[in-house]
C-alpha cells in the first residue's frame, strides 16, 4: 500500500488558470487529480471507503464550493489548498462518525472556526512521512499507473501483450523477483531476449511517463524539474 514533496512546479497554477477559463476546466481538474486523491484516501481506510469519500470530496468540495476557482497562486500553493480542502473534509466525516455512534444529537464544531485547521487525523505509523508527501507519492504513483498501461496497450497493438504479461511485476515492482532463466524459460525464449525485452518496455514506460509530466506543465525546464520529481519520488517509494 502507498504510504504518503517533492516540488510542485508553480507552472501548475499557469495551466489551471487556463483550463478555468476554458468550458472543461472543472473535469480537467477532476481528471487530473481524482488519482492522487484516491490514492491518499486509501492510505488512510478501507478501499472501499476511500472511493466512496472520494467521490464525495469531488462533488461536495471541489465542485460544488468552486475549489478550483478559489485557487490563487498568491496564497499559496495547489498541493496544499487541496490538502486542506481534503483534511478539513475528513474531520468533518470523522466527527459526523464518531456522533452517530454516540447516538447523534452532538453538535460538532464548524470547520470555519479557529483553530479547525489545527485538528489532525490518525496517520500510519510512519510517522516521518507527511501529508504533502503521501500525495506527492501518490500524485506519481497514478502517472507511472498512466504509463504502464499505456504501454501495455502498445504491447496489445503491437502483438506482444503476452510479453508485457510476464515481465509487468519486473516492470512495476508487484510481484518476487524471478531470474532471468525463469523468464525465459516461460516465454519459450533467450534469456538475452528478455534482457533486450526488459530494456525496451522500460523505454516505452519512461517515454509514457515523460509525456503524461510534460502534459502538466509548460515550458522546457519545467518539464525537466517536474521528471526529475516524479523520478525521484518513484526511485525512492
Amino acid at each position: 500500500m502507498l504510504d504518503p514533496k517533492s516540488k510542485f512546479p508553480s507552472t501548475h497554477w499557469t495551466r489551471l488558470e487556463q483550463e478555468r477559463e476554458g468550458p472543461h476546466g472543472r473535469e480537467w481538474f477532476c481528471e487530473k487529480y481524482r488519482p492522487a486523491v484516491l490514492n491518499y484516501l486509501r492510505w488512510k481506510m478501507e478501499h472501499h471507503e476511500a472511493e466512496d469519500l472520494c467521490q464525495e470530496f469531488f462533488a461536495s468540495v471541489v465542485l460544488k464550493r468552486n475549489l478550483m476557482e478559489a485557487a490563487d497562486r498568491k496564497r499559496g500553493r495547489l498541493r496544499s489548498l487541496l490538502l486542506t480542502a481534503l483534511d478539513r473534509f475528513l474531520v468533518s466525516h470523522l466527527r459526523s462518525n464518531q456522533t452517530a455512534k454516540r447516538g447523534g444529537g452532538v453538535s460538532h464544531q464548524s470547520l470555519d472556526a479557529p483553530g479547525a485547521q489545527e485538528t489532525t487525523l490518525p496517520v500510519a505509523d510512519d510517522s516521518a512521512v507527511t501529508p504533502d508527501q503521501a500525495f506527492d507519492r501518490a500524485r506519481a504513483s497514478a502517472l507511472m499507473e498512466r504509463a504502464l498501461a499505456a504501454t501495455e496497450e502498445d504491447c496489445r497493438r503491437l502483438g506482444k501483450l503476452p510479453v508485457f504479461a510476464v515481465l509487468r511485476p519486473l516492470l512495476d515492482g508487484s510481484g518476487p523477483v524471478r531470474s532471468h532463466v525463469e523468464l525465459a524459460h516461460e516465454l519459450a525464449c533467450t534469456t538475452r531476449e528478455v534482457t533486450l525485452s526488459l530494456s525496451r518496455l522500460r523505454q516505452r514506460i519512461a517515454n509514457h511517463l515523460y509525456a503524461e509530466v510534460a502534459a502538466t506543465v509548460q515550458g522546457k525546464e519545467s518539464v525537466l524539474e517536474e521528471w526529475e520529481s516524479v523520478r525521484h519520488i518513484l526511485q525512492n517509494m
